[in-house]
């Protein structure tokens, strides 16, 4: 599948798609709510080196990054973003996720609402701010959100491409 193209997603609709996708993990990683194997399945690790809890662990966590970035866009003057808002190659996290898969759904259902949220709490005029990225670029606020959808849909296509791997 092609990456999302979200160069013409308003704000409005990446608040919506990022409400979305809460629920749209869960039915991935839970379609039957008492399979037993369900728990262990969303621990099993795919042919690329990770499970769907992992994945989406990092999905949430580039959500607090992005939704930080975004922070910092809309109230500083002259905002220095962190280099990993800018460059997906440099968004490594080095603690674990959380154990259960109902922990992870739970923060990540947070997290995406809370984007959700801020993003509808900012003006029309903001969005064109932009922040200097740690080593040179700029990114601006609408950029930020355009990222943070197409990270949302990228981590929901690599958990149900990995959880298709791992039924086999």
């Amino acid at each position: 599948m092609s990456e999302l193209d979200v160069s013409r997603l308003s704000p409005s609709d990446a608040s919506a798609a990022l409400r979305s996708y809460p629920r749209r993990y869960a039915a991935l990683l839970r379609p039957i709510k008492d399979d037993e194997d369900v728990e262990a399945l969303a621990h099993r690790v795919g042919v690329e080196g990770r499970s769907p809890i992992d994945i989406v662990s990092d999905v949430t966590r580039t959500l607090v990054l992005l939704s930080e970035a975004l922070h910092q866009i809309t109230v500083n003057p002259t905002p220095v973003l962190h280099p990993a808002a800018a460059d997906a190659a440099q968004r490594q996290w080095e603690s674990p996720p959380p154990e259960q898969l109902a922990e992870v759904l739970t923060l990540f259902a947070d997290q995406s609402t809370a984007l959700a949220d801020q993003i509808d709490r900012v003006s029309a005029k903001e969005w064109t701010r932009t922040g200097t990225v740690a080593g040179g670029d700029s990114l601006s606020a609408i950029d930020v959100v355009r990222d943070a959808v197409r990270t949302g849909r990228a981590g929901l296509t690599d958990v149900e491409r990995t959880l298709g791997e791992l039924r086999r």
